[in-house]
């Protein structure tokens, strides 16, 4: 998330036992860089088509998309979503337009044929509709069933007293045919999110 075109070239200059898979996003004014998105693959790893998917209308104070990946593993495709959701409002709750981001989401990976992950910051909290409907169309909910407590850190949290503090951003969503192996988020202050970190077969 959030990756400018030089953080990219940075990061593959690390990474070399990887592609990377970029996706630029626009330059956002308010923050004066541009923020992309990067999947990085094992060079094992085959992929087919990439792209991103604007899941809201795109605003000179606002940033995301979804990206995605199509990976081929042996005789098995599995269709990958990093998602950013839409920031605004801050208070991580339901709007007319988190809900049609959650529609588009659903209804893009509904004519894909494989196995499915949708990942990342939805800014959404585990109890909206928005997260729901995803979990209605058959996505495991890897975040609620593995009782993750939190997605976010004190980075987030200094400006709030207690009782407004939101714990939660980030998701994985999986189709039933994946075998989750183990799920956790360790609480690394590295970002004002913590890491999502899935061990799993397919």
């Amino acid at each position: 998330m959030e990756v400018s075109p030089a953080l990219y070239s940075n990061l593959s200059s690390i990474l070399k036992k990887f592609n990377g898979l970029y996706q630029k996003g626009h330059y956002i004014k308010t923050f004066g860089v541009s923020c992309g998105q990067a999947i990085f693959l094992a060079k094992r790893v085959k992929n087919g088509k990439t792209g991103k998917v604007l899941i809201y209308r795109q605003s000179i104070r606002d940033l995301g998309f979804m990206q995605f990946a199509e990976l081929v593993i042996g005789k098995k495709k599995l269709w990958l979503g990093s998602v950013h959701g839409k920031t605004l409002p801050g208070d991580k709750l339901d709007t007319p337009t988190r809900i049609k981001q959650s529609e588009i989401i659903i209804n893009f990976f509904a004519g894909k044929r494989g196995l499915k992950m949708i990942g990342g910051d939805f800014n959404l909290m585990p109890d909206t509709k928005s997260i729901k409907m995803i979990e209605e169309t058959g996505y495991r909910n890897l975040t609620r069933d593995f009782n993750i407590r939190e997605t976010r850190n004190r980075l987030c949290w200094q400006q709030f007293p207690r009782d407004k503090r939101q714990h939660f951003a980030d998701y994985v969503f999986v189709s039933s045919e994946i075998k989750v192996k183990k799920f956790e988020v360790p609480h690394n202050e590295i970002s004002d999110h913590l890491p999502q970190i899935l061990d799993f077969e397919i």
